[in-house]
């Protein structure tokens, strides 16, 4: 994919390069053992417009996955329908997670991990 192609479809090639990185590394070891307790999250919420973001939400076994790119223009719905008590796992944007991690503060929910992924600049996250 040239450059400028990538560029058009919103996509830098950092975060092509960097998904394909995860994705390789997933099927190694798993997404769970790279991103803390994702795997025991009843609900995955990610950036469907961020490579690595999506194949953290495809590496999950959670029966939910919230695509906040999809759920943006509804203002993150599907988000604010979560039960309480519900685990819930990220690897979103910084901006995303403040926003989730503040309404699922309100709704009783706490910070279980936090981790950074310096490569992505992604913010992995699980709430409990």
């Amino acid at each position: 994919m040239s450059a400028r192609k990538t560029e058009d479809a919103g996509i830098r090639r950092r975060e092509l390069l960097g998904g394909a990185a995860l994705l390789g590394a997933a099927g190694a070891v798993g997404v769970a053992r790279i991103l803390p307790r994702a795997g025991e999250a009843g609900v995955v919420i990610f950036d469907g417009a961020r490579p690595a973001s999506r194949a953290f939400a495809k590496g999950s076994a959670a029966p939910r996955r919230i695509d906040l790119a999809q759920d943006a223009s509804s203002n993150w719905r599907a988000l604010r329908t979560l039960r309480k008590g519900e685990r819930v796992a990220g690897f979103t944007p910084w901006g995303a997670y403040v926003s989730a991690r503040g309404w699922l503060e309100e709704q009783g929910l706490r910070l279980v991990s936090e981790q950074l992924d310096r490569r992505t600049g992604l913010i992995a996250w699980t709430m409990a």
